[in-house]
């Protein structure tokens, strides 16, 4: 049951005429006996602002965001021929919602909307709080319909007029209410002679049709002394929308979809900021509203309150996409990062076999580095992706971003997102070894704490792969040795020499013709790798993979060289992402490349 069939529950329940709910205050019905309180605590600010997501639309929140207050009909399917009528109020964190009940008269089928006569009517401008003059009208039961009011004593008839005495007037009194049978009276002729005795006038009828009634605050006074101006609010247009960018995003190949006030929308494609010239500049209210049409209940506060917030959807025709929203100088932002929803293989990925070979391994470790940006999720997926295809086994991936979903094939694959600190990452960890998984993948292995762990999964049977935020397989390992504590360095450096199975490096280059392409390092634990390990010799592991070449590993400087002589990929390219400079462009020369760019570079 949504929040709004709830709270419609507790007034028909009560047969209130109405419920409350202000910050400060506890949520109430009011009933023919008085306010019934829903709750022994009083609501606060961020309640109350969740209560306005949950009951206003996208429409509602804008309004109110403009004018102050906004109100509408509502009805529910559980309780037809019952309306009501929906008012919210704000003006900072004074947030004011109620509801008020519309009844129907049992003889015509007419709404009233009911006045109360027990709360202080609040002035237009501030002035003193008066009660309304008119009593409260009856109320229907809460079962059956309204029993038929007794006639009143019929007076007697009238004396013929020769007797009739003649009187003085009576004294002035209230003018009496014009319903239609004293229309009807008027209608027929001239009055008749007052009689020598006044008689009680007979009760009037009840009206058939009655005009709808005042509808009187339910509340107190909320805290503004006066209403905000009727200013109409901007709407944002209508051939706008934000699920019609992201589709012109995705069609176009991009990574992610950046939205900021007095800007147009802009796109990331192959690490390049393209701008929708074709899109015009967005105002503060355009985007508010294209971020909304996206945003949970939480994040919508967030982004009204000026903080950041992050949420994932799914949309079709573009798959999950990751929204995260700001507000900058100019006002409100928010950056969508398109996350594929089709997996790359590794045939796809141009992945070699003996980088393939290395998901075969029944236990040990497998690192994945490379610097930011670097497609280390595309390739971890990848990995992922050939264990499934070709093992019956139990694949937990613990990841601070789920980018690719795994449907299940030959193994069971279990995908679990962690966000937080290292902490939560370490007892993520030990949850999943309890569940005893085949295979282990962790996301970004930064401190000490998991990467013992992982070390200690490794050595007990299971394969992990990890990822390591680093530019070759060497600053991998020494990164993950100086991560520990220095009494510990020596037995973590012992340990990597006897479950590294391999490190694979890699870098994403532009192509000359666009696009990108992927250069990768690949380190295997031969033994003689694996000696350098276990004495602590980690700064000569460069020279042990350039020895190695003939057991198929690579140097990442030989797989940079190798796409500048295809001409897949510009020298001055390969130059910005190499990571020993020096012997790439030593490496260069022997190959006969001109390497004069790097003189305009200095």
């Amino acid at each position: 049951m949504s929040l709004l069939d709830s709270l419609i529950a507790a007034v028909l329940k009560a047969d209130g005429d109405g419920l409350v709910m202000h910050v400060g205050e506890r949520p109430y019905v009011l009933t023919p006996a008085g306010a019934a309180n829903l709750s022994d605590r009083p609501m606060g600010v961020e309640a109350m602002n969740n209560v306005l997501a949950d009951l206003l639309t996208v429409e509602d929140g804008f309004t109110l965001r403009e004018l102050g207050a906004v109100e509408r009909d509502v009805t529910i399917e559980t309780a037809p021929g019952e309306r009501f009528r929906l008012v919210a109020a704000r003006t900072g964190d004074d947030i004011w919602v109620e509801f008020q009940r519309t009844r129907r008269t049992p003889d015509t089928g007419a709404t009233v909307r009911m006045p109360v006569t027990a709360v202080p009517v609040v002035p237009p401008m501030g002035g003193p709080a008066t009660l309304p003059p008119a009593p409260r009208p009856r109320m229907a039961p809460a079962h059956g319909p309204v029993p038929p009011p007794v006639p009143a004593e019929a007076p007697p008839s009238p004396p013929e007029p020769h007797t009739a005495p003649t009187l003085a007037p009576p004294p002035p009194a209230t003018r009496p209410v014009d319903t239609p049978a004293a229309a009807r009276a008027s209608a027929a002729g001239p009055p008749l002679a007052p009689v020598s005795k006044p008689t009680p006038a007979p009760a009037p009828a009840p009206p058939r049709d009655l005009p709808p009634a005042v509808v009187l605050p339910l509340s107190r006074s909320p805290i503004r002394p006066d209403p905000p101006p009727r200013v109409t609010p901007q709407a944002p247009p209508r051939h706008l929308g934000i699920g019609r960018l992201l589709r012109t995003a995705a069609a176009r190949g991009a990574a992610s979809l950046y939205l900021m006030a007095e800007a147009r929308p802009s796109i990331r494609i192959d690490d390049e900021m393209f701008v929708l010239d074709s899109e015009p500049p967005l105002s503060t209210p355009e985007v508010e509203a294209l971020v909304l049409e996206l945003a949970p209940s939480g994040s919508r506060e967030a982004l009204a309150g000026g903080s950041t917030a992050e949420w994932v959807c799914e949309l079709p025709d573009v798959g999950r996409v990751r929204c995260l929203s700001f507000r900058d100088q100019r006002g409100p932002g928010a950056v969508f990062r398109l996350i594929p929803t089709r997996l790359v293989s590794a045939d796809q990925l141009g992945l070699s076999r003996d980088i393939q070979s290395l998901c075969g391994e029944r236990d040990g470790l497998i690192l994945v580095a490379g610097p930011r940006l670097s497609g280390k999720s595309t390739l971890v997926s990848a990995f992922v992706d050939l264990v499934n295809r070709n093992r019956s086994d139990y694949v937990i991936t613990l990841e601070t971003e789920i980018k690719f979903v795994h449907e299940n094939r030959k193994a069971m694959v279990s995908q679990r997102e962690v966000r937080g600190d290292v902490e939560v990452m370490a007892s993520s960890v030990r949850s999943a070894l309890r569940e005893n998984p085949d295979v282990l993948v962790i996301d970004d292995m930064r401190n000490a704490e998991v990467m013992g762990l992982a070390l200690e999964a490794a050595d007990s049977g299971h394969l992990v792969i990890a990822s390591v935020t680093a530019h070759t397989t060497m600053t991998a390992i020494a990164r993950l040795i100086e991560s520990a504590p220095i009494e510990r360095q020596t037995h973590i450096a012992l340990a990597l020499s006897e479950t590294l199975r391999g490190a694979v490096a890699q870098v994403l280059l532009r192509k000359s013709g666009g696009g990108r392409v992927a250069a990768r390092e690949l380190l295997l634990n031969t033994p003689s790798v694996a000696a350098l390990l276990a004495e602590g010799k980690v700064g000569q592991l460069s020279l042990a993979i350039d020895s190695g070449r003939k057991y198929g590993m690579v140097p990442m400087n030989d797989a940079l060289a190798a796409f500048v002589q295809s001409g897949a990929v510009e020298a001055r390219e390969a130059y910005r992402k190499a990571y020993d400079r020096v012997a790439f462009l030593e490496q260069l020369r022997r190959d006969g490349i001109d390497t004069s760019f790097v003189e305009r570079l200095a």
